[in-house]
Formats: C-alpha cells, structure tokens, sequence
C-alpha cells in the first residue's frame, strides 16, 4: 500500500513521539517520621477532675440470668457512673500540639478482662503498635467482636479454657466498639492513639496525664453518652496543669 506524503508524514511524527515518550516517574513516597525524642527532666503534668452537674442519669439493671456462667441476679450496667458529682470512664487525652513524629508505643499490653460477664475496662486506651490482650475468667464462653472502621475488625469466640487473645491495632481510632455477640449487653470502647497522653478518670473523677513535653495544646475529654469538651492548655518545663471538666446530662 502506497502511503501520501502527509500520511507518512504524520507517521513518522507519532513513532517519533512514542519512542521519545518517557515512563511515568513513580509517585513519591512519603518520608518517614523520625522519633519523638523527649527529655523528662523538663516534662510537666497534667491532672484534673471530671465533674458532673445535675441529676445523675438512672442506672439501668442488667438480667444476666440467661445465662448459668453469668451472675446469677441483676446487676446495676456501668456505663455512666457518677459518685458525689464526679464523673468515671471519661477519656481525656492530647488532640492537638504535640512535637511532630512517632512515638514508639510500649511493649507492655493492655488488658481486657471478661469477668462477670463484663468487660473491664470499660473505656479503654492504647497506642498503635501496642499488644492488646484479652482473659477470660468467666465460666461462661464469649465472643469477642471488634466494630472497627480504621482497622482490620476481629470476630473470634473464647471459652474459659481457650489461651488469651492477642491483638494488635496499627492505626489510630477513637471509641472503637468491642461486643460481646452472646451477651449483648457487653460493650467497651477503644481508643487507639498514635501517642501516650492520654488517661481514663477514675471513679472520683480524677485523671493524669504525665511526661509532657512543654508547649501548647488542646486537651479533650471524651464521654460515651456526654460527648466531647476541649480546652486549650500550656505546659511549662517541670508544670503541674490543672485542667478540670464538667459534664451536664444531654
């Protein structure tokens, strides 16, 4: 087949380009983060209160009696305990402020009990990268079931001679919800973190966060059923911060 002047023209043009076309160049990968380096001799503290104003809300009481390994009787549900207006199971940790880079997590586990047929903790934290472990000392057999939305979820059921289950969790997540599939009224929040300040309040509302490196930031306080507060806080070398929150009922 004989080819135009302009037909071989405009195909030599295209080999030319396509010989001459470079491979895309691979996308850049992210650099990683160097170590937070701390130095304790200059950390501060902070500590507080929660409180709660108003009516406490009524304590439901679970019937666990269907089952011959649970507590044979009602007992009073733990999800909002409030004692002589202070406030327990309040998570409070460091939102925004911290040095940029990792920090490495602690190869002791968290652990999570079922006793009871509860789970205790109720509000749980831990840091990306660190063992979770989870007992049973029931009676009773449990089915552990993770309701993730940033890591890989977990389904797995544990009899009271089964071996502890160990997990881990490799991103941050705030009030990841762990049931029970046959005891519905079993429930504990995770809060994974990519750093180590943060803190539960105990049953007199207390909390601490220790080892602060000095700066500014803003300190949250997380209740299931209460929501979120912030407040801005600074932390000088060597500081004991007083950082109290109050609750009131929705």
């Amino acid at each position: 087949m004989k080819l135009s002047h302009s037909s071989f023209t405009f195909l030599l043009v295209g080999l030319l380009l396509g010989c001459s076309k470079e491979a895309p160049a691979p996308l850049a990968q992210p650099a990683a983060q160097a170590p937070v380096t701390i130095d304790k001799a200059t950390t501060g503290t902070v500590t507080g209160v929660i409180s709660f104003k108003g009516v406490a809300p009524k304590v439901p009481m679970l019937d666990m009696t269907s089952d011959p390994g649970c507590p044979k009787k009602p007992e009073p549900a733990d999800v909002v305990m409030v004692k002589d207006g202070k406030l327990a199971n309040v998570f409070i940790y460091i939102k925004q402020g911290l040095p940029q880079g990792t920090f490495t997590p602690p190869s002791t586990p968290v652990v999570l009990t079922q006793k009871g047929c509860r789970y205790s903790p109720h509000i749980i934290g831990i840091m990306a990268g660190q063992p979770f472990t989870i007992l049973n000392q029931d009676t009773a057999d449990h089915n552990i079931h993770s309701m993730s939305s940033g890591n890989a979820p977990f389904n797995e059921s544990q009899s009271p001679t089964d071996k502890p289950i160990v997990k881990t969790f490799r991103y941050p997540e705030m009030k990841m919800v762990l049931e029970c599939d046959q005891h519905q009224w079993m429930r504990a929040y995770v809060n994974v973190m990519s750093h180590p300040y943060f803190a539960v309040s105990a049953v007199d509302g207390s909390f601490a966060i220790p080892d602060l490196p000095p700066g500014e930031y803003t300190l949250a306080a997380v209740h299931e059923k209460f929501g979120e507060q912030t407040m801005k806080i600074k932390v000088g070398p060597k500081q004991n911060v007083k950082a109290d929150f109050g609750f009131t009922a929705n």
